[in-house]
């Protein structure tokens, strides 16, 4: 053990809850240390006296393994804390084990510990993140209350520092983790405000998660004034903030100041602030400046300290900045030494020389060390509000940044920043850049629209650099780029259902279903470089290439996430970002023969965006979620499971919805939940994209991704998945259950053909067509299953019969509208806007005449905010469900890439 324990441990000792091993180094530590033992004499004393010791007090409520608490069966007793027993449990029905955490019997009838439990799982219950503890389930069993969380295997940090500091390496990365554990709960409104290394739990696996938010603060909820607002201090000596032991109000930045406490410790061992009682230790905080730790991250950990709020990083996710950035350079971690005279170089190389064997190759080494340190990239911030970067690119000269960003928020709109001194600068336009060409002009998106963060599309424009209002050019744009060479203008377009490379523009290079995405024209204007990904809404893929002449060839294939993408400024290779299994990417380049090769990574996402002629890079470092969110009469519920929660389908009667999960914790197949809208902990059905739930709830039209699409029937109780063969279709887009339940309406393509409406009765024979190819549009089914209703790429909204035959066509003009549901009534359709915030209006089928339904997000655009994706209703109208995107992203100038652009292949 390093240092005292501290008071927390003691008390433990007291109660005899320490396991084993740290009871062991307890016992060993207080056998020798007087002040601790005196300490524990005066603890055992008193509790002695008052009857509170284990042998004085009244019996435990304790669960004997092989005993059931509501569905879950006892394994083994796992520990004690202050607030509550923990057992390892069973949880047959799902075959997975659990940690159940009941109120001991003593407190259950403690008012106060009791509504501290049931805030616990209220602020657990909210929170969806791989650093924050995942509650299942909450229950109530002969009258004791409890709740279920996911089971760890590892120790407590507290536990692991008996044994000393941590490595400063693993500081780092348990800093970054536990940062973007908290900034993930303070974009809930929620704060910990009891963040200590007993709440900190070290995995197995090398990942940290934060426990007990037994005294979060919902910074949103009024009814939880009572257990905040009392002027009460509540929380953990030594690791509180100063305006936190006033008993002032606390935000975000008070767990800055208690993880930084808990980091200072981890480095030293040593907790910053001592004294050997609680007031000592609250009295040190808030006098006291604690040792500063020697480096960069002690640096880091310095501001994290700070006793004014305002002096600390003002979030947790600043602070994550911060540690990326450390680990981005490489040497964050070590003291900088000053290099040693020449002289004292030549009398060590002598020394060398004559007292070891070998002593030339070994100063020669010793030299190549810094030599290599030096040549790692450095990573500067451009960016430094909140919200999201659309596109970058640097000027022809390579001094200038320009880009688009919405930030705080609001519209997307460009700014231009120099690389000696990014200090952004707004050019007074809602746009995004898309390209520079060396005649000072610049090719830009005006007013996106954005489905989600890859698929804006827009009006092209064309502006001066120097300054001027851009000029319209062409509609549907997604892309476009000149390359360094100013040669004929490519651009990508959407084109109903297609996607196209253009170049020049109405030139028709390469067409396809698939999505083609971050097409860039090489340095001579030679070839055209671009992703392609074969489903339109999925960003697995690959890198290809367009030459003069002939069809795309691909270089690199079969990448589970690969975005952005740009040429090295020879043209010898292209760059990307990329992922093979999970959606943390890494910079990887490519030669025109095929060969991948690695350049860098750091920790979390990456995304490039260009690299100037001089070999400087910019890469976007962004924190993105796809979630999803229930809401009843401008109340909403954030519903996501994990970060990429994306909702295919609600039940009729709002009560039920199906989502796929994928990013880290699914990985590129996918898998598919069934979740109740009440808040209930979901349901994983299989792997899988579940498209479609069928209206008596049992069963989930799914998708399947492997060497190709695979479709079947998912059980949403007992039974087994039954295959579909859905020949000749071979990718479906949107699926939904006619009201009999017996047929789907499928938008699907068949290989090489567009997009088309089908209808499907499982077992009953192969898909038919039912409309023309390219008319694949969003379609709803009317609640008699007779009419189908759609917006066509005119912006008409048309009816059709359930078999394809057209029926009428509403009044009025829908563009940049789709269908999302019908009124129950028959008489009226849902329609929704693109762009945020997406409005959903009620449309007569007669008159065309449109009111206001519904606007979503509820509480309105929060920062980050891209788009709100899927959305669906239910019959009567009154609850929705939709799937948002979201990225909060950090713009970085990288320079010293240069070696390798030409290293060997």
């Amino acid at each position: 053990m390093s240092g005292c324990p501290s008071e927390e441990t003691i008390l433990a000792f007291v109660e005899d809850r320490l396991p084993p091993e740290q009871r062991a180094l307890a016992e060993a530590h207080l056998s020798r240390c007087e002040s601790c033992g005196s300490l524990l004499a005066a603890v055992a004393a008193t509790w002695h006296a008052e009857g509170r010791l284990a042998e004085a007090a009244p019996p435990l409520r304790s669960f004997a393994p092989g005993e059931r608490v509501g569905p879950y069966v006892i394994v083994t007793h796992a520990g004690s804390g202050a607030m509550g027993d923990v057992y390892r449990a069973r949880d047959e029905r799902l075959g997975r084990d659990v940690a159940l955490k009941v109120l001991p019997a003593r407190f259950a009838q403690d008012a106060e510990r009791l509504a501290r439990f049931r805030q616990e799982a209220r602020a657990a219950g909210a929170l969806s993140h791989p650093h924050l503890l995942t509650l299942f389930d909450v229950g109530t069993h002969e009258d004791v209350p409890y709740l279920v969380t996911e089971w760890l295997d590892g120790v407590t940090l507290r536990t692991r520092l008996m044994r000393g500091p941590l490595p400063l390496e693993q500081v780092l990365r348990l800093g970054l983790q536990l940062a973007q554990g908290l900034a993930a709960a303070h974009a809930r409104g929620i704060v910990h405000r009891d963040l200590k290394p007993a709440n900190i739990f070290l995995c197995s696996n090398g990942s940290a998660r934060i426990l007990d938010f037994g005294l979060a603060r919902l910074t949103e909820r009024g009814e939880d004034a009572s257990l905040t607002q009392s002027g009460a201090v509540v929380g953990t000596a030594g690791y509180m903030a100063p305006e936190q032991i006033r008993g002032q109000g606390v935000d975000a930045r008070a767990d800055v100041f208690s993880l930084g406490a808990v980091l200072h410790e981890a480095v030293s061992g040593h907790a910053p602030f001592g004294g050997e009682s609680p007031v000592e230790r609250m009295s040190a905080a808030l006098r006291d400046e604690p040792p500063v730790l020697p480096g960069e991250l002690g640096t880091v950990i310095a501001r994290c300290l700070a006793k004014d709020p305002g002096d600390r990083f003002q979030s947790a996710q600043d602070l994550a900045f911060a540690l990326e950035s450390l680990t981005a350079r490489g040497t964050p971690l070590a003291v900088r030494r000053r290099p040693l005279p020449r002289a004292a170089l030549v009398a060590f190389a002598a020394v060398v020389l004559l007292f070891v064997a070998g002593g030339l190759v070994a100063f020669v080494r010793g030299q190549s060390a810094p030599a290599a340190q030096a040549s790692r990239p450095t990573y500067r911030p451009i960016t430094f509000r909140r919200g999201h970067v659309l596109n970058a690119r640097f000027s022809a000269d390579g001094h200038t940044v320009l880009y688009g960003a919405a930030w705080e928020g609001g519209r997307a709109e460009l700014y231009s920043a120099r690389t000696e001194r990014p200090l952004s600068q707004p050019l007074g336009h809602p746009a995004d850049v898309l390209a520079a060409s060396s005649r000072g002009e610049l090719a830009v998106l005006l007013e996106p629209r954005f489905f989600d963060a890859d698929h804006g599309s827009g009006t092209l424009g064309l502006m001066p650099l120097g300054g001027g209002a851009p000029r319209a050019v062409l509609d549907g744009v997604l892309e476009a780029d000149w390359g360094r060479s100013d040669g004929p203008l490519a651009v990508v377009r959407r084109v109903g259902e297609n996607f196209r490379l253009e170049q020049p523009p109405g030139t028709v290079r390469f067409e396809s279903q698939g999505w083609i995405s971050h097409a860039r024209v090489s340095p001579d204007g030679a070839r055209i470089a671009f992703l392609f990904h074969a489903h339109p809404k999925d960003d697995r893929g690959g890198v290809w290439v367009l030459e003069k002449d002939g069809p795309p060839r691909e270089l690199s294939a079969d990448w589970a996430s690969i975005r952005g993408l740009a040429w090295a400024p020879d043209g010898r290779e292209v760059w990307f970002t990329a992922s093979r299994t999970g959606a943390d990417s890494e910079l990887f380049a490519v030669d025109l023969r095929g060969t991948p090769r690695p350049v860098d990574r750091i920790a979390g996402r990456m995304v490039l965006h260009d690299i100037s002629s001089e070999g400087a890079v910019l890469v976007d470092h962004p924190v993105i979620r796809t979630g999803l969110a229930f809401g009843q009469e401008g109340a909403e519920r954030d519903l996501a499971w994990s970060d990429s929660s994306f909702m295919t389908d609600l039940s009729r009667d709002g009560r039920t919805v199906i989502f796929a999960e994928g990013g880290e914790v699914e990985g590129p197949t996918y898998g598919a939940y069934l979740r109740t809208t009440d808040g209930a902990p979901p349901v994983r059905l299989g792997d899988g994209i579940p498209m479609a739930l069928s209206p008596d709830g049992k069963q989930v039209f799914t998708a399947r991704y492997g060497e190709r699409m695979e479709y079947l029937l998912l059980p949403t109780g007992a039974g087994e998945p039954r295959p579909l063969s859905l020949a000749p279709v071979a990718t479906v887009l949107t699926a939904r259950w006619f009201p009999d339940g017996r047929r789907l309406l499928l938008r699907a393509t068949e290989e090489g053909h567009r997009a088309r409406l089908w209808v499907f009765e499982p077992g009953a024979g192969a898909p038919m067509p039912i409309t023309a190819e390219g008319t694949g549009f969003d379609t709803a089914i009317s609640p008699d299953g007779a009419r189908l209703a759609a917006v066509d790429a005119g912006g008409n909204l048309r009816v059709l019969s359930a078999t394809g035959e057209a029926r009428s066509t509403v009044p009025g003009r829908f563009t940049h509208q789709s269908v999302v549901g019908w009124d129950a009534s028959g008489e009226a359709l849902y329609l929704r806007s693109v762009s945020l915030p997406v409005r959903i209006s009620r449309v007569d089928l007669k008159t065309g005449a449109s009111t206001p339904h519904l606007t979503v997000p509820a509480r309105g655009v929060l920062p980050g905010l891209i788009s709100v994706m899927t959305l669906a209703l239910s019959a009567d109208g009154k609850f929705y469900a939709y799937s948002y995107n979201e990225a909060l992203s950090r713009l970085f100038l990288v320079e010293g890439l240069a070696k390798a652009w030409h290293s060997p292949h």
